[in-house]
């Protein structure tokens, strides 16, 4: 199970990847600046989500994007909380 930061990350990654297409690419401080959890917080999130597959990042780490798993999970969340 997900926690409430990792929630808030993924349906950050999947709205910007439905307003922008597959694989929604943001930047790491884009991300830090959107979400209204501390920095520490949010870096620990896509830390964890990247260990687990549901995020990847660029090979200079400083951009996040939703791997299709991620989409997915975010996918079934939609579906669960409607």
């Amino acid at each position: 199970m997900l926690s409430p930061a990792e929630n808030k990350l993924l349906a950050l990654l999947a709205k910007e990847c439905d307003l922008t297409g597959p694989p929604g690419i943001m930047d790491i401080s884009d991300v830090v600046i959107a979400l209204p959890l501390a920095p520490s917080e949010t870096l620990g999130s896509i830390k964890d989500l990247f260990s687990i597959g549901l995020v990847d990042m660029n090979t200079l780490k400083t951009a996040v994007f939703l791997t299709p798993e991620g989409y997915e999970a975010m996918e079934c969340e939609r579906e669960l909380g409607k």
